[in-house]
C-alpha cells in the first residue's frame, strides 16, 4: 500500500511540475533571474526522475529508500537553478535576451513528452509484466531523455532565433548609413 501510495505522489508531482508552460515569445524583457527560477523547475523535475531510477521499488520498502528521490529533486533544483542563472548571465553579457527562455522552455516541454511518451512505452510493460513499477521507470527515462533533447533543441533554436547584424538606414540627405539592429526569425 505504501509504494502504490509512493507511485502516485510521484506521478502526481511530475504532472504538477510539467502543468505550467514558459512562453518565451510572450516574457517581458528577462532578467537574469528567470533563467534561474525556470531552470530550478526543470531541474528539480529531472533530479526527482534521476532519484527514482536510483531508488525504484526495491529499496522502497527499507527505511530511506526514499532518500535517493529527495536528493535527486536537491541536486536537479540546485544543477538547474545555476545553468539558467549562468545562460541568464551570457544572455545579458552578449545583450541577446530570451535565448535562454527558450532553453528552459524547450527543456520543460521535453520532459513534459518525455515523460508522457516513457509513461505509455512503461505502461505497456507494466501491463506485461503485471509490474506497476514499470510505468514509472518508463517516464522517469522519459524525463531525462526529453529534457537534455529539449535543452539541445533550445540552444539551437534560441541562437537561431536571434542575431545582431548592421542594417542600412537612409539618412536625409539620400546616403545610407549602417546602424546596429536585433533580427529575429518567426
Amino acid at each position: 500500500m505504501t509504494r502504490r501510495c509512493a507511485y502516485s505522489a510521484i506521478a502526481c508531482a511530475l504532472v504538477v511540475g510539467l502543468g505550467r508552460p514558459a512562453h518565451a515569445a510572450d516574457l517581458p524583457p528577462p532578467t537574469v533571474f528567470d533563467g534561474a527560477y525556470q531552470g530550478l523547475l526543470v531541474g528539480a523535475i529531472a533530479g526527482a526522475a534521476t532519484g527514482y531510477m536510483f531508488s525504484r521499488s526495491d529499496t522502497w520498502d527499507k527505511s530511506g529508500g526514499w532518500k535517493p528521490v529527495a536528493y535527486g529533486t536537491g541536486i536537479g533544483a540546485l544543477s538547474g537553478a545555476v545553468l539558467g542563472l549562468t545562460l541568464g548571465v551570457v544572455d545579458m553579457a552578449q545583450h541577446k535576451p530570451h535565448r535562454n527562455a527558450y532553453v528552459m522552455r524547450d527543456g520543460l516541454y521535453g520532459a513534459g513528452l518525455g515523460a508522457v511518451l516513457g509513461g505509455i512505452a512503461g505502461g505497456m510493460a507494466a501491463i506485461y509484466a503485471k509490474e506497476f513499477e514499470y510505468a514509472l521507470l518508463g517516464a522517469s527515462i522519459g524525463v531525462l531523455t526529453g529534457t537534455v533533447g529539449g535543452f539541445a533543441v533550445g540552444f539551437v533554436e534560441g541562437y537561431r532565433k536571434y542575431s545582431a547584424t548592421l542594417a542600412p538606414v537612409r539618412q536625409s540627405d539620400g546616403s545610407h548609413a549602417f546602424v546596429p539592429a536585433l533580427v529575429g526569425r518567426f
